[in-house]
């Protein structure tokens, strides 16, 4: 769903993004939400013509969803399947409609999970 091309100019870090572990996996991790924010802003399109549109719609969206939050930090140790399941259903009744609005979904989603597991940011970095 994302393509070679978007993928390679996703993947390729400059010189400061590689300096450190810390940097490189800031920059992987960010360049990993926009790839998924890409695939999700294609579900649409990519099943709008199959039998059962709307049912497939939903459940790449939940797939995709899904290997985010298998992706991200191991999260699987901070919020529960469930927990990412109801999450997902909240935002399966009112879904992004592209790239850029699943980038915000996305972020969204991990304040939530770092809220449900009790690592929220302190105030003064809000």
């Amino acid at each position: 769903m994302v393509s070679e091309e978007e993928m390679q100019e996703l993947f390729t870090f400059e010189q400061e993004e590689t300096e450190n572990e810390e940097r490189l996996k800031s920059a992987q991790f960010d360049a990993m939400l926009r790839m998924t924010a890409i695939a999700l802003s294609e579900v649409n399109e990519a099943f709008a013509h199959t039998d059962n549109a709307k049912q497939n719609i939903e459940r790449m969206t939940r797939l995709l969803l899904w290997h985010f939050y298998a992706m991200s930090f191991q999260l699987e140790e901070a919020v529960t399947l469930e927990q990412h399941c109801e999450e997902v259903e909240k935002i399966l009744q009112n879904p992004a409609k592209n790239a850029f609005e699943w980038v915000q979904t996305l972020t969204e989603l991990l304040h939530r999970y770092a809220s449900l597991s009790g690592f929220s940011e302190p105030e003064e970095n809000k």
